[in-house]
């Protein structure tokens, strides 16, 4: 423990570090947040390799996982959270539909120790429908009972508790977005070219190929019916998923396959991935936020952005895009009202990444972060 530290917060993420948006915001906010206050958070792994793919900022407690069991959690774990051997005052529980949360949840209670719960998603029907029985299940034999002994749920767009509330949920809720590093910018080679400059223009979408909670089958259908009229090409970069194959199919059989390209997984910085597209897309039926937009702002590219995803109000702020319902109709309208404006691309650009620089940095949301945590975590 930093001796320099007099509060201090634990995210407990088992799998960190993983190549998704939960790390991405875990090693974001973390690292600003104890730039602000050294030894002010920690990250609580049971990656027997974590310490081999973190990165050199990262701060963490390793605990191999010593059974098969995802409730299970490490022996040596739970004697470290009794004695408190590393000053912890919260822990900040990841993701919905987690088991690990619910044995480190049940401890902690015992323990007297609070936490947070940080779902990153919200709780939409869309969300509740898929794969319904199992989740209604699990749902009433440990989500609702974690979230109910929860001292707060942190959500990532104020927009999302609605749907916390009509489940029923009644502990406090607040919310904070996603950020970024403004020195990511660095990472990008040369100035990037003008959005909408090219001849045939580029529409991005960044992610994994996840055909449902990412909306990918709208985005493919909804492009099929505006690209006779306005010829672009549309990418979809990412982790391949389950997804690819059915929605490589989905191209073909709507003749669209010669504009749409499906990259998978790229070893370039995401920015720079967004910086060489033109437009970039996210359509998702629901989204906590939508880290890889925020990148695109940064970027300096027009959005177009699904109104279920977090991310969609500063989108709305900054004036940089377009706001879409995540329907096949309101993402023609959307990409039609796009194409029309391509003049105004470069404009709507230079608008997202002041925005972003003004008001989505992580030590802009790490500050805000740090006085909700001591709310919730320091002794009253």
């Amino acid at each position: 423990m930093n001796g320099e530290a007099t509060f201090r917060v634990a995210h407990y993420m088992p799998g960190y570090p993983a190549g998704d948006g939960t790390t991405t915001f875990c090693r974001g906010l973390s690292r600003a947040m104890n730039r602000l206050e050294p030894g002010s958070c920690v990250i609580i792994t049971r990656r027997a390799d974590a310490a081999e793919r973190a990165e050199a900022e990262d701060e963490l407690l390793v605990y191999r996982r010593a059974s098969r069991n995802p409730f299970a959690l490490p022996l040596h774990l739970e004697r470290d959270l009794r004695e408190n051997r590393h000053g912890i005052d919260g822990v900040v529980l990841h993701g919905v539909y987690n088991p690990p949360n619910v044995g480190m949840s049940r401890l902690l209670c015992r323990l007297g120790i609070p936490y947070i719960f940080l779902p990153h998603d919200p709780y939409p029907p869309a969300l509740q429908n898929h794969h319904r029985f199992r989740k209604l299940v699990y749902w009433k034999l440990f989500e609702e009972r974690m979230i109910k002994r929860a001292a707060a749920v942190q959500l990532l767009d104020e927009g999302h508790e609605g749907f916390l509330r009509n489940l029923g949920c009644q502990v406090p809720i607040f919310s904070h977005p996603n950020g970024c590093e403004s020195e990511t910018l660095n990472l990008l080679k040369g100035e990037p070219h003008v959005p909408g400059s090219r001849k045939i223009p580029q529409l991005h979408y960044l992610g994994r190929m996840d055909r449902n909670h990412k909306g990918l089958d709208l985005l493919i259908e909804a492009f099929s019916k505006v690209v006779g009229k306005h010829f672009a090409k549309l990418c979809l970069t990412g982790n391949d998923w389950f997804d690819r194959e059915g929605l490589e199919k989905q191209a073909a059989d709507l003749g669209i396959s010669n504009q749409v390209e499906f990259r998978g997984r790229r070893p370039e910085p995401s920015i720079q991935l967004q910086a060489d597209s033109d437009l970039c897309v996210l359509t998702s039926r629901f989204d906590g936020f939508g880290l890889t937009i925020v990148e695109a702002m940064l970027a300096g590219r027009p959005v177009l952005v699904s109104r279920a995803a977090g991310v969609a109000g500063h989108v709305e702020k900054s004036k940089g895009g377009w706001v879409v319902e995540p329907t096949v109709a309101g993402i023609v309208r959307g990409m039609n009202e796009a194409f029309e404006a391509r003049d105004q691309w470069p404009e709507m650009g230079e608008r997202n990444r002041e925005y972003v620089l003004n008001f989505l940095t992580w030590e802009q949301v790490a500050k805000a972060t740090l006085a909700s945590y001591r709310r919730f975590f320091e002794p009253k």
